[in-house]
């Protein structure tokens, strides 16, 4: 068929009207996908909830659980239920093994305004509502002494849970949270992935004459020296170091026979030919490599019990010159805190922060930091009270805090109590001292004989009455 030309002409506007619809249809589609893009970015930007991700994996509804603030300087600051955290990171790893419960956690209490979490095998962290400190109990140790951890917050209590700011759950679980609030996405990364993570890395790296570095990951303080961005490792020559987080530098090249973390003054105890010493961070020497053995005694007060010669004495970790409180003369200091567990007692090294128990052959004797002097002479044949008469709820009693008073026993077997200056507060004719609980309340009871006769009275009222 011939077609004229208004019938070409017909049909080539025809076809021109087609393009011109697919153009404009292309380019209407365009925009479409560009505005949908730039959407799509804008959310990825700004989304309107909170994406979670525990060690790598997205973890559900951890946004609804936590509340979210801002504080008195504009800051957002936001809180976590700390027994709810444990559940979350079981969800994440059930290896993990988390355990909570409301209360103290020795001796076990029902008090909900506290809880203890436990990771089994590992460690105890136990938070108390209004309170900054969380008390860390390491379960690799064969002791029973606490680690003090001091938060940014005071723990608080909202319809019924327990809340902690993200610091405290930082320190009490051994995490590290970050908090991108422009994308918000929070992350987690617990400290079994971030030593996983190193232990990968040594095993890809060469430093030297020193050779593959190897990762020790079982013990649980040294692994938390990573907060510090400080590693402990093994050279090939067997011995230990120090190397930054970014394996770049050495702090102490790996020449010492031992190194352990000390989590409460975030220094190290350095081992070598036998003798012990104490480094910071940054490898600066605190106490001389000259000691047989060095201890924490905790409660972040940079003190530690040093043995010299079979002898112990007390050293301050943060004084350059002149740093021994306590020369090594001594046969023991610190007393075991394991029968005052109902009397609130975690450290027997200090008690009331001030005041150190020191024994000389069979004597003890209270030594006062604050005084820096024996402020009680070796007269005492025991510190506290342990052996008590056999009842229900009744415990040893080593201190009363509302009075800031201690139990002490004389050379005739008898009982009194002492404050922090060297006075006597009862004549030392006490039978026992002790503490009964009731209700979940302590009072606190002492025992004497009168005519023949065992007279009870309890302690507070006696003393409220002199």
């Amino acid at each position: 068929m011939i077609l004229d030309d208004d019938e070409l002409e017909k049909e080539k506007l025809k076809n021109k009207k087609i393009r011109s619809i697919i153009i404009l249809s292309i380019i209407i589609l365009s925009v479409l996908i560009v505005v949908l893009v730039g959407l799509i970015y804008y959310k990825m930007q700004h989304p309107s909830y909170i994406t979670t991700y525990i060690d790598g994996s997205l973890v559900q509804n951890f946004d609804k659980i936590i509340d979210i603030q801002k504080d008195e300087n504009g800051q957002t600051q936001f809180y976590i239920p700390i027994r709810a955290f444990a559940t979350y990171l079981n969800k994440v790893n059930s290896e993990f093994g988390y355990q909570d419960y409301d209360g103290e956690y020795d001796p076990k209490t029902e008090n909900s305004d506290m809880c203890n979490i436990i990771r089994k095998d590992q460690e105890v962290a136990v938070y108390t509502k209004g309170s900054k400190i969380i008390y860390k109990k390491n379960l690799q140790k064969n002791n029973n002494e606490y680690e003090e951890c001091i938060a940014d917050r005071d723990i608080f209590k909202n319809n019924g849970v327990l809340y902690a700011s993200k610091d405290a759950i930082e320190k009490g679980y051994n995490v590290v949270i970050t908090y991108d609030e422009k994308k918000k996405i929070i992350r987690i990364f617990t400290l079994d992935k971030l030593i996983d993570n190193q232990v990968k890395i040594f095993a890809k790296e060469n430093h030297g004459n020193y050779g593959v570095l190897e990762y020790e990951s079982k013990d649980l303080n040294n692994n938390k020296s990573i907060f510090e961005d400080v590693l402990i490792v093994k050279a090939s020559n067997k011995k230990y170091g120090m190397i930054t987080g970014d394996h770049k530098n050495f702090i102490l090249e790996p020449k010492y026979d031992k190194i352990s973390y000390v989590p409460d003054s975030k220094s190290f105890l350095v081992e070598s030919e036998g003798k012990v010493g104490l480094f910071a961070k940054d490898g600066t020497r605190k106490i001389n490599l000259i000691y047989e053995d060095i201890i924490s005694m905790g409660k972040n007060s940079n003190l530690y019990v040093v043995k010299s010669n079979k002898l112990f004495g007390v050293v301050d970790a943060n004084k350059n010159d002149n740093n021994i409180i306590i020369y090594p003369q001594y046969d023991e200091i610190g007393i075991d805190v394991a029968n005052y567990a109902y009397n609130g007692v975690k450290n027997g090294y200090i008690i009331f922060d001030e005041i150190i128990p020191v024994r000389q052959g069979k004597l003890w004797g209270l030594y006062n930091i604050k005084e820096g002097k024996i402020v009680y002479e070796f007269k005492y044949s025991q510190i506290g009270c342990n052996k008590i008469k056999s009842g229900n709820n009744i415990y040893p009693l080593l201190q009363i805090p509302d009075v800031r008073a201690i139990v002490v026993c004389d050379e005739s077997n008898k009982y009194g109590f002492v404050d922090l200056k060297g006075n006597d507060l009862t004549p030392f004719l006490l039978n026992q001292a002790y503490i009964q609980v009731s209700n979940g309340e302590n009072s606190y009871w002492m025992s004497y004989t009168y005519n023949g006769q065992e007279k009870e009275l309890n302690v507070l009222d006696y003393l409220k009455q002199k």
